[in-house]
């Protein structure tokens, strides 16, 4: 699987939060890169794929509270 597709399971996991945690250990060390995924990426690289999956993990949430008010009528 791919660099995307192991993002995107992250997402429909709900695991953002591991990329956040990741980011916030290598700002403590002061460092500008972010090791995720078996890659690294610049902070500002990292941060942007941060806010990628927690708008989609939110997105995919809200599809799911619209479902189970649609089953529920």
């Amino acid at each position: 699987m791919g660099k995307m597709g192991q993002i995107a399971q992250m997402i429909q996991d709900g695991r953002s939060d591991t990329l956040d945690t990741l980011i916030k250990a290598s700002q403590r060390q002061k460092r500008d890169e972010v090791y995720f995924l078996g890659r690294t990426y610049s902070m500002a690289d990292a941060k942007q794929i941060l806010m990628f999956m927690q708008k989609e993990e939110q997105e995919n949430e809200q599809r799911k509270i619209h479902r189970l008010k649609q089953s529920s009528k």
